[in-house]
């Protein structure tokens, strides 16, 4: 996720910008720190469009609600936090449709709830298309469950339904990996969504599908590995 941060005190900045990368990886995201609001909004106009935004109500410059104001002329689904030791300010917030709010100082279970929630925002908002037959396939990123390599096809398996295509397994798991984050290869013939584990053994996975599919005993430790990082970092 790339996030911006757009606070007038610096320490507080590189607070929040530390503990989201504690909590969630700085492999998983990217934090664009800005002074004020007039900052951010020149990278607006420049055309920089984060995943969300988390913004200090109370600048001395351009406001947080000013600022938010600005967003929605850019964007009306982009995730807007607010942060704010003020909670009256909660109110004003919904004429700007904020996401959340979020005191100061940052509670980290609560920031890590709000980095989950919005995880899952994100991914709802997300699509992944396939072109059968002249038509094109869209599905919700977030309902992938896993995709599977049979002969020369591969299986793209998602809540209560299944498209197969005639591609390369290297292809599709790039094709996946352009959406959807957090996908392990447990097996050369399977890439599955961490979001769906449902329950992790020895040599398979159950998914929440009810499906159980094959872990190769070689991918076994890794998998254990990347399930774990995934539940501390999202809380599930």
């Amino acid at each position: 996720m790339r996030l911006a941060i757009v606070d007038d005190e610096e320490v507080f900045r590189l607070q929040l910008a530390d503990s989201i990368f504690s909590l969630y990886g700085r492999e998983n995201a990217s934090c664009f720190l800005y002074s004020d609001g007039s900052e951010f909004v020149k990278s607006l106009e420049n055309g920089f469009m984060p995943d969300a935004v988390f913004l200090d109500i109370e600048m001395r410059e351009l406001d947080g609600m000013s600022t938010a104001r600005v967003i929605r002329e850019y964007s009306r689904d982009i995730p807007v936090i607010f942060l704010t030791s003020h909670t009256e300010k909660a109110i004003e917030g919904y004429e700007v449709e904020a996401f959340r709010f979020l005191g100061k100082p940052v509670d980290k279970d609560k920031l890590r709830q709000v980095l989950t929630d919005l995880e899952k925002r994100l991914m709802v908002d997300k699509k992944i298309v396939f072109r059968r037959d002249g038509e094109d396939l869209v599905y919700s990123a977030g309902s992938l469950i896993y995709v599977e390599a049979s002969n020369n096809c591969v299986r793209f398996v998602f809540g209560g339904d299944a498209v197969e295509l005639r591609m390369k397994f290297s292809a599709a798991t790039t094709k996946v990996d352009d959406v959807c984050p957090d996908f392990f290869q447990c097996h050369r013939s399977y890439y599955v969504a961490l979001a769906h584990v449902k329950k992790l053994g020895a040599s398979e996975v159950l998914m929440d599908n009810g499906d159980t599919l094959p872990v190769a005993r070689s991918s076994a430790a890794g998998m254990r590995q990347a399930l774990f990082d995934y539940v501390r970092r999202t809380g599930r």
